[in-house]
């Protein structure tokens, strides 16, 4: 939604990560918990960073894959072009409850409040890190910021120089390539890059085609300026194109365009920061909906020192949704088009109680939508600085779900005519209030453990209701949800080529009626969750250039649409043949020759196969 970190940065600091200790890692700045950089290791949340060499050595062909990397995020394929991704619950092939930014651009739809998985994509090779916080951030980022925050940040112009050619094959994914090409000048930075890719279709259970093969492609340039005195400038833009198979229909089309620009500059002791984007949506999916949205969004904010003690940021924005939603015979949207506007003003001060040691984080954003009105979202933290590089923190927030069209304007009727669902206009915004404490140590450059404890109280959550009279089903607010859990992350070097992750979840998600609900659906829809989840990674660097990287993921059944408990295993051997070229090969899936992770259990339900890529990259730097 705004800004997602520093233009401008020392000449030295874009050593590759693969090359720094985990004391070196958990000295990373980062941007998306207090809209400024922060150390990792000192700040109170529960973040994860999959930085540049965690993706290119995972071999994930995918934004969506990239985020089986992060800790507490579960993740789980319905077919080839849909995903269900949530951390902390309330996961669906529709959640709602995540707000997902591209160098602080919102990609979220504004049409039922998640993410289109299938159209965000990018050259994985051009993104710097992804920050996954764990838990609200409404107080600095908005509604939606509810389960949490994703912040995709890609790299700056001058860090990606020359050419790069990447291609690979697989039995599941026929070609993927990647190029890019970067040049420079005394004053400015550019890039220019294209990804073309195709995915075979998947199986369904009986061992059917799926028909949900993939064909989409991607290009975009990326422009950044800046001068000595602090001021720096960018100009991005993005175009994304795919032809999804869709079985029994016509191909559904997705398409994507966005232009970015942002300015930044130094004020005194305070740093301005301006962002603008035009982003334009346009799905079809045939015998359901054409979509397509165009949003005009602009965001300023202020990072100022006040005195020795206080640390200020603040800032406003508004944007601006032009939507025109076309049904079918049995969907449609009432009106078919709408303009809904959104504006914010938010404030938070970082005040250093004991400098150096205790800190108390005090924000709140207040919003205002067409929907629902307005609403204020504040967030109290405080963390505590103790010596061997440990710190406790705490949290509590409030955070909404505003109201959609989905909320508010869908009709679903019978194909005889008659109308079975219907959107309410009172429908109110969900809201959750969330507590959570953490412990993180760092005791010495081998080892550092990360721990969260949290609950999550969620009211007016969204219902089905049955009037008396019967049908039509009304969309209402008349259900409550309960989620806690515990979230620990732990890396280990135990030698120099050597590194190792472990991270496990514990859910609980407990949804419940009201008093006066006449829910039909108990929430089934709006959650299924597995109650346990684990990863395991490790990395070993060899001899002459070799690489190897084991990543094992273990996902306990989910509930409601039951789907078995599963176990997979992901492999990838790289080899460095000269400093500019580079062969891999992947094994995705390895366990198990196919197996669901999503969906009703169904003739129909799609199971994802075992697959093997292999691939080369050329980097040719200037």
């Amino acid at each position: 939604m705004l800004l997602s970190g520093p233009l401008i940065r020392p000449a030295a600091a874009q050593e590759e990560l693969k090359r720094l200790s985990i004391e070196e890692l958990m000295r990373i700045d980062v941007t998306t918990t207090a809209r400024r950089p922060e150390p990792i290791g000192t700040t109170a949340a529960a973040i994860s960073v999959i930085t540049a060499d965690d993706i290119r050595r995972a071999g994930v062909t995918t934004i969506a894959d990239a985020l089986r990397l992060a800790d507490g995020v579960h993740v789980a394929r319905f077919n080839n072009g849909t995903w269900a991704i949530s951390p902390r619950g309330f996961n669906a092939n529709t959640a709602n409850k995540l707000l997902v930014m591209i160098d602080g651009r919102t990609v979220y739809s504004p049409l039922f409040a998640g993410v289109f998985w299938n159209m965000e994509d990018y050259v994985l090779e051009d993104i710097d890190r992804i920050e996954v916080i764990r838990g609200p951030g409404a107080a600095l980022w908005g509604a939606n910021a509810v389960n949490g925050v994703v912040n995709i940040i890609t790299r700056h112009a001058r860090d990606t120089q020359g050419a790069m050619l990447s291609v690979a094959s697989g039995n599941e994914d026929p070609f993927i390539t990647e190029a890019r090409y970067g040049g420079a000048t005394p004053s400015l930075a550019w890039r220019a890059y294209g990804k073309f890719a195709a995915s075979d279709e998947q199986r369904l259970t009986g061992g059917a085609p799926a028909g949900d093969d993939r064909r989409r492609g991607q290009i975009g340039f990326r422009i950044d300026g800046g001068n000595s005195a602090g001021t720096a400038w960018l100009v991005k833009g993005d175009a994304f194109h795919s032809r999804d198979s869709l079985p029994g229909r016509s191909p559904g089309e997705f398409t994507e365009l966005d232009l970015q620009g942002r300015w930044s500059m130094p004020i005194s002791r305070s740093r301005v920061d301006i962002q603008s984007y035009y982003r334009r949506e346009y799905r079809r999916v045939p015998q359901q909906l054409t979509h397509h949205i165009d949003i005009f969004d602009v965001d300023a904010q202020q990072t100022t020192r006040l005195g020795a003690r206080h640390e200020l940021v603040w800032g406003a924005g508004v944007r601006l949704n032009h939507d025109g939603t076309h049904g079918s015979a049995t969907l449609a949207f009432v009106p078919e088009r709408r303009n809904y506007p959104f504006s914010n003003v938010f404030a938070q001060d970082d005040i250093a109680v004991l400098p150096g040691r205790l800190f108390l984080t005090v924000g709140a954003k207040y919003e205002h939508n067409a929907f629902s009105g307005g609403a204020f979202q504040p967030n109290v933290r405080g963390r505590y600085l103790m010596p061997k590089n440990q710190i406790v923190w705490a949290s509590v927030a409030r955070a909404i779900r505003r109201p959609t069209r989905f909320d508010d304007d869908i009709r679903v009727t019978a194909p005889t005519g008659f109308l079975l669902i219907t959107g309410s206009t009172a429908f109110r915004p969900e809201s959750l209030v969330a507590s959570e404490i953490g412990y993180r140590i760092q005791p010495s450059h081998l080892f550092s453990f990360d721990a969260n404890v949290f609950v999550h109280s969620i009211s007016d959550l969204r219902s089905q209701e049955l009037p008396p009279t019967g049908p039509p089903i009304v969309v209402g607010n008349t259900l409550a949800g309960d989620v806690h859990g515990v979230e620990i992350g732990a890396n280990v070097q135990p030698a120099q080529w050597w590194r190792a992750h472990v991270g496990y979840t514990w859910l609980h998600t407990e949804i419940r009626r009201s008093a006066n609900s006449r829910d039909v659906g108990g929430g089934t829809t709006e959650a299924n969750d597995p109650d346990q989840y684990v990863g395991l990674r490790s990395s070993f660097d060899l001899p002459h250039g070799v690489e190897l990287d084991a990543m094992l993921r273990a996902i306990s059944a989910l509930p409601n649409p039951a789907v078995p408990g599963y176990a997979e295993l992901n492999l990838r051997a790289g080899w460095h043949v000269t400093p500019r070229t580079e062969l891999w090969l992947t094994g995705q899936d390895l366990l198990h020759t196919r197996h669901p992770e999503f969906g009703p259990a169904t003739p129909e339900r799609i199971v994802f196969e075992r697959s093997v890529r292999v691939g080369a990259t050329l980097r040719m730097p200037r």
